[in-house]
């Protein structure tokens, strides 16, 4: 038992081919996989971006500012960490797309390609819906605090009587 348990922690984190961490020998780990070649990266761009529309247009959610203008970017020089931070993004909205990642993914674009900045918020449903949860929460605080105010008014009357 005790051979096992040395065996597996020398293998624990043994670096392997390609940024791939061995885990107790049955399963590798798998990072993202950085290309600093500019059309690789203009590629992943539009495809993040190709993304981003649909699940605007599915969501239905309001966009202020013009997508358009994302497809069609002029490079400068970036640094690698630049390049590493945008595929990261393009990587996080690959996996699982929110508001919080498009909205921060084209903050960055519009930063590094000092373009006009868009955002995206929720649909006009949504928002009703949140709005009419603030005011019956505010309502519901009233209630709680006038029951709280008839309760202390009231006390033991009935049950001296």
């Amino acid at each position: 038992m005790i051979s096992i348990i040395i065996r597996i922690s020398i293998n624990y984190k043994k670096k392997t081919k390609k940024n791939k961490y061995k885990i107790m020998e049955t399963t590798l780990a798998t990072g993202i996989e950085y290309t600093y070649n500019r059309t690789e990266l203009d590629n992943m761009i539009t495809k993040t971006i190709d993304k981003i529309v649909s699940e605007v247009k599915k969501n239905d959610y309001q966009v202020k500012g013009n997508i358009e203008e994302y497809y069609a970017l002029e490079w400068e020089h970036f640094s690698k960490n630049q390049m590493k931070n945008i595929q990261k993004y393009c990587y996080w909205i690959d996996k699982k797309p929110s508001l919080k990642r498009i909205n921060t993914f084209f903050s960055l674009l519009s930063r590094l390609f000092k373009i006009e900045r868009v955002h995206v918020k929720v649909s006009l449903k949504e928002e009703q819906i949140q709005k009419a949860r603030k005011a019956w929460l505010k309502s519901r605080e009233e209630t709680d605090r006038l029951l709280k105010a008839y309760k202390d008014e009231k006390g033991d009357f009935y049950k001296i009587k």
